[in-house]
């Protein structure tokens, strides 16, 4: 494969830990504050979780899975007619983090690796 930085290719498991990571704690940060409000509860406990799952590297792709239905529903149903940029972007960005570790895997220093 050709790179223009070919030393780092030794490093690529450490991407989807870095995806991983990020991914969960965003999930985490805006989730637990869902919890406390009656109409979000279920979408705050299901970030919740999915991104404490994603956090320790436990059912790594299945969370991926949840939120990635979930972000498209968003996508697709809630942000409906609102502009990219201040729109919907951060949630297709989300949405795309999340297919990619559906397909790359947990990556370094997960749970599910020996799985």
């Amino acid at each position: 494969m050709l790179s223009i930085l070919p030393q780092l290719l030794d490093y690529q498991f450490y991407g989807s830990l870095l995806l991983r990571l990020a991914l969960g704690a965003v999930f985490l940060i805006h989730g637990y504050p869902k919890l406390f409000k009656a109409r979000l509860r279920l979408a705050g406990l299901l970030e919740s979780i999915a991104g404490a799952l994603l956090v320790i590297g436990l059912f790594t792709q299945a969370a991926a899975a949840v939120l990635a239905v979930e972000l498209l529903i968003i996508v697709i149903w809630f942000k409906r007619g609102q502009k990219f940029v201040g729109g919907w972007e951060f949630d297709f960005v989300l949405l795309v983090m999340a297919l990619a570790l559906l397909v790359l895997g947990p990556g370094a220093w997960a749970i599910d690796l020996p799985l």
